[in-house]
């Protein structure tokens, strides 16, 4: 049976490149090696204590790459260590699905939750038209190929422009804070603005106006 993108098998993989027979690893464990051989061919699944004291021996860089690596392959997502390369890779990839209301996760098969996959698939796109975001529907209709890459310009086009304003954006995937804090500049930009436009005379000018409100390099 082939046993690639298993647990077993990415246990097994880690303990022969350490090396270790299944007998030594198994008396650093606490186990039989013949239950480690159950769990490398996937017969048993350990539990996560079990998971934890295999990854502590095997990660000798103690990294918790292994064990968020387990953990996955196991099942288990809510436990996965988030100030890890593995975790950022994982975010990276497009695999990793967090909520953005109560940060649950769930690892997905294909990367559905990353934006680029809608426009490198080969699969056909569809898309609603509405009056918003979470507006009534107006038609659904099917996006050429020529659309689609208009689109995906356009998307870079923004993107690169939002990075070149806040090129602090970049450590997003690393640092999660990074996003909370420029939406909250933005929040904080945009009060600004309503408050100031409380008081400006239409006499004013819009362009001491707009440099009173956003630093010089956001006009540029």
């Amino acid at each position: 049976m082939k046993q690639d993108g298993t647990l077993g098998n990415a246990i097994r993989n880690a303990r022969k490149s350490y090396p270790l027979t299944l007998e030594e690893l198994g008396e650093k464990v606490g186990v039989t090696h013949a239950f480690l051989s159950r769990v490398e061919n996937n017969k048993v699944t350990p539990n996560d204590e079990l998971l934890i004291k295999i990854a502590d021996v095997l990660d000798f860089n103690d990294s918790q790459d292994f064990l968020n690596e387990f953990r996955i392959l196991a099942g288990i997502y809510d436990s996965i260590e988030e100030n890890t390369s593995f975790f950022n890779d994982l975010k990276s990839s497009g695999r990793l699905e967090i909520n953005t209301f109560n940060n649950e996760k769930k690892i997905v098969d294909n990367s559905y939750y990353k934006l680029n996959y809608l426009f490198e698939s080969e699969n056909k796109v569809f898309y609603d038209i509405k009056t918003s975001i979470f507006g009534e529907k107006v038609a659904t209709v099917e996006l050429p190929h020529d659309v689609l890459h208009q689109i995906y310009k356009l998307i870079n086009r923004e993107v690169i422009k939002t990075i070149k304003e806040n090129p602090i954006l970049l450590k997003s995937i690393q640092n999660p804070e990074v996003i909370e804090d420029y939406q909250k500049e933005r929040s904080k930009k945009r009060a600004e603005f309503a408050e100031y436009m409380n008081y400006l005379s239409v006499t004013d000018s819009i362009g001491d106006f707009m440099r009173e409100i956003y630093d010089d390099e956001y006009l540029t």
